[in-house]
């Protein structure tokens, strides 16, 4: 809770694997089936990498995480600024299970995307209620205590990849969470 209030990336939670629930497992599988054939894919947060055992064979995969998580991950914390640089276009695909609650800065964090990868997979536990309503206070001093560094409803994550020119292609609810499909419009 002492990392969530002075806004920082909690690496020791994330360094210990027994924090990655095998609960997860499903979302990802989800996840994996809404990548097309053939993308060239990065995941944040891959965590134990099950988005790599479920994306179809002609995907290819680059894993990312605050910690390294075996051959081939890209170290990157998004919330330290400057964002890396991989190259504008280097990624079909950016998928993000869980991740963006942890963001300090998420605009800025889904601008970077933008240059990334022309669509973004995600899941995400929306903020119920309106922004200064008290059902949605009350839920932030629960999104505190999760570790959670931000606190937006449904329609403000469509707004927030809308004002970046993202289209949702897609969503559907998995547990207390949505999983969004955005792509970039042309």
């Amino acid at each position: 809770m002492i990392t969530t209030l002075r806004q920082k990336t909690d690496y020791t939670r994330w360094s210990d694997t027994r924090n990655i629930l095998a609960s997860w497992e499903s979302r990802t599988q989800r996840a994996a089936a809404l990548v097309p054939e053939g993308s060239r894919v990065i995941e944040f947060g891959a965590a134990n990498r099950v988005l790599e055992r479920h994306l179809h064979h002609t995907c290819t995969y680059t894993p990312s995480d605050i910690v390294d998580r075996g051959p081939g991950t890209l170290v990157c914390d998004l919330n330290l600024r400057p964002l890396p640089d991989f190259g504008i276009g280097a990624y079909d695909v950016a998928v993000l299970m869980g991740v963006l609650e942890y963001m300090r800065d998420l605009p800025s964090v889904i601008g970077w995307l933008t240059e990334l990868a022309p669509t973004c997979l995600l899941s995400y536990a929306c903020a119920r209620g309106t922004r200064y309503s008290p059902r949605r206070a009350f839920g932030s001093v629960g999104r505190l205590k999760a570790g959670w560094l931000n606190s937006y409803c449904d329609n403000e994550i469509r707004s927030l990849f809308a004002a970046r020119g993202f289209l949702q292609a897609h969503e559907e609810t998995w547990h207390n969470q949505h999983l969004f499909v955005f792509s970039r419009q042309r």
